[in-house]
């Protein structure tokens, strides 16, 4: 008797949280489903991000949802700036780490598919208007590099019940990454000659894949163009200035010495970018030389294999743009 009555009792509670899956709830509600947040834009991919709202408490959506909003910037406070650098995402907190002041990004800078509205399609629960940079103001601001600057929206209203009144904002930080930014497998060979010119040493060091994560290469923005690496020949180091600065031009890569250098690095014929469609094609081809304190010169021939790079949080191996397919 006692199993049967367990029984019944399971059947009501299972029927019950299934019919609570199923059915909508008393009210519907529009809402930001990240109230503080940060974005990067990537120089020479479109420069533009998607802002959205969610409707939550309906499993289907069945008509076109008006949502109105403002850009409103008394919403970029110190009390903001302060709950990003306490954020449970690790990939807004670290991006705000040396931010000392969070500013409104000026209204020439960007500009909205849509002034006021986004709308949700009927079928879908999700609605987005794209943000778009102006690439040339952007970027020749120095502050754009790092989160410095923010876009705070606002709903003001909606055809729904009700607006969450806790997730009615959202502010969202922006900065900019150089298009080669991310980490590379590496291999090349290095020449070391005398002064004579006679090869006293080879060094081949093939591309490996996988490899061991501290002989991954790391190209590090540093302006629109330019980025830093972390490695020459077949060595790899942790100096923040880094060891090499590449600087993008077309197709052109342009190789010099970082901040931060071990040794001086001179150009050694051209080196070049293969300007991939897709993002898991891109390889990096660099000819380059510098002198060794024993009065020999190494020559070296480096070829850099994309493998992903990590954007607010998220990793980004392959292409996911179906038009470059």
């Amino acid at each position: 008797m006692k199993k049967i009555l367990s029984l019944i009792i399971l059947t009501v509670l299972m029927s019950s949280c299934y019919k609570s899956y199923i059915t909508d709830y008393p009210y519907n509600s529009i809402y930001f489903p990240y109230p503080i947040d940060v974005r990067t834009v990537v120089v020479g991919e479109g420069m533009s991000i998607q802002v959205g709202v969610d409707i939550g408490g309906i499993r289907a959506n069945n008509i076109d949802r008006n949502v109105a909003f403002t850009v409103d910037n008394t919403l970029v406070t110190p009390a903001i700036l302060a709950s990003m650098k306490n954020s449970g995402f690790s990939y807004v907190k670290n991006a705000v780490t040396n931010t000392s002041t969070l500013l409104p990004l000026p209204s020439n800078y960007f500009s909205l598919s849509n002034l006021n509205t986004m709308v949700i399609k009927a079928g879908q629960h999700m609605g987005y208007i794209t943000l778009t940079v102006d690439s040339a103001r952007f970027l020749a601001d120095p502050l754009t590099l790092s989160v410095n600057y923010a876009v705070p929206f606002s709903i003001t209203s909606a055809n729904t019940d009700s607006i969450l009144p806790a997730m009615r904002t959202a502010v969202i930080g922006l900065k900019y990454e150089s298009m080669l930014f991310g980490n590379y497998w590496h291999g090349g060979v290095t020449t070391i000659k005398d002064a004579a010119g006679n090869i006293v040493k080879t060094n081949v060091y093939p591309t490996a894949i996988p490899t061991a994560e501290n002989k991954i290469w790391k190209l590090t923005t540093v302006a629109p163009f330019s980025l830093i690496t972390n490695g020459y020949s077949d060595q790899t180091t942790t100096k923040a200035g880094g060891e090499m600065q590449i600087t993008l031009n077309g197709t052109n890569v342009i190789v010099s010495s970082a901040a931060g250098a071990t040794n001086v690095i001179q150009p050694d014929g051209p080196s070049t970018y293969n300007n991939a469609k897709l993002l898991q094609n891109r390889k990096i081809f660099l000819n380059y030389k510098y002198a060794n304190a024993d009065g020999t010169t190494s020559y070296v021939k480096d070829t850099l294999t994309f493998r992903n790079r990590i954007r607010d949080g998220v990793n980004e191996w392959q292409d996911e743009n179906p038009s470059h397919y």
